[in-house]
């Protein structure tokens, strides 16, 4: 399967950076290694984006938009033809109830 394009949305990006800011003010090394390491697993996406399941929290979920989690956040991203967007960085802090 040939390797789809990691998109990141605007808001997806100004969550991370959100959440990095965050962490930082207690400690800088923590901030780093998180953002990093949903960077990094959302490029493992790119071969393969079904590896993790539906996001549940998505009403009416079309069956493409899935999530992941690190830490205490959740990835979640759209799988589309030619790419995976990552839609959102949520803490799990502020999820709905089911």
């Amino acid at each position: 399967m040939k390797a789809k394009k990691v998109i990141w949305s605007k808001k997806a990006v100004e969550s991370l950076k959100y959440y990095h800011d965050f962490i930082k003010k207690d400690s800088p090394s923590a901030a780093i290694k998180v953002k990093q390491e949903i960077i990094n697993a959302s490029k493992s996406l790119a071969t393969d984006p079904e590896k993790y399941q539906l996001d549940e929290f998505i009403p009416n979920n079309p069956g493409n938009i899935r999530r992941f989690f690190r830490w205490s956040y959740r990835i979640v991203y759209q799988v589309n033809f030619n790419s995976i967007d990552i839609l959102n960085v949520i803490h799990t802090s502020q999820e709905p109830e089911k």
